[in-house]
Order: structure tokens, then sequence, then C-alpha cells
């Protein structure tokens, strides 16, 4: 079960770090496109691949989030306690939630810029 639960937390930061990542160029490639009207085709599909990836990391940030919180006691927070490395695993989470946020908002941004471009408002 351990060995479960270790996979889960790493697939569960890695989901984490495609979501900011994905997010984070769709944001950049819909600013691009917005200056660059001829791109608006090769926009749309590379707007639905990264969408895709984003709704699949999101899923796995919240799926795999239950069973991370539920045994975050055992499996994270007494190991740390143990080493002494308890502000580590704070300044990790900070960072993370803060990935997610950034992430939200790039995603965010992107769709507005994709939509004004477009013309879809």
């Amino acid at each position: 079960m351990a060995l479960v639960i270790v996979f889960n937390n790493y697939f569960h930061d890695l989901a984490t770090g495609v979501f900011a990542a994905s997010a984070v160029v769709l944001w950049a490639l819909a600013r691009w496109a917005r200056e660059h009207p001829d791109a608006a085709p090769a926009m749309e599909e590379v707007y639905h691949a990264l969408s895709v990836a984003l709704w699949i990391s999101f899923a796995w940030i919240i799926i795999g989030g239950i069973p991370r919180t539920y045994f975050f006691p055992r499996y994270e927070f007494i190991p740390a306690l143990g080493k002494g490395i308890v502000p580590a695993l704070v300044i990790k989470h900070v960072i993370m939630f803060s990935a997610v946020g950034v992430g939200i908002a790039a995603w965010v941004g992107a769709r507005r810029s994709m939509t004004r471009g477009a013309g879809r408002e």
C-alpha cells in the first residue's frame, strides 16, 4: 500500500507541474496569436490539445489529491517531522498551490485572449 501512495503522490506532483506549464504555454501562445491573426487556425488546434492536457492534469490533481490528503499524516507529515524537514514540506506545498493558482489564471487569461482574438466575446 505504501508504494501505491508514494506513486500517487509522485504523479500528483507531476500533474501539478504539467497543469501549470501547459497553462502558461497556452497563455503565451494565445497572446502571440492575438498579434498574428494569420496563425488563428493553427492556434485553435494547439488550444484544443493543451486544453485536453489541462483538463486531464486538473482531474488528476483533484482525484489524486483525495488519497494524498487522507494519507498525508502517515506518509508525508510524520516522516517530515522525524527528519526535521517540516518547513521544506510546507514550502513545497505553498509552491504547488501557487503553481495551480498561476495555472488557473493563465488558463483563464488564454481563454479570454483566444475569444477576444476570434471576435467571440
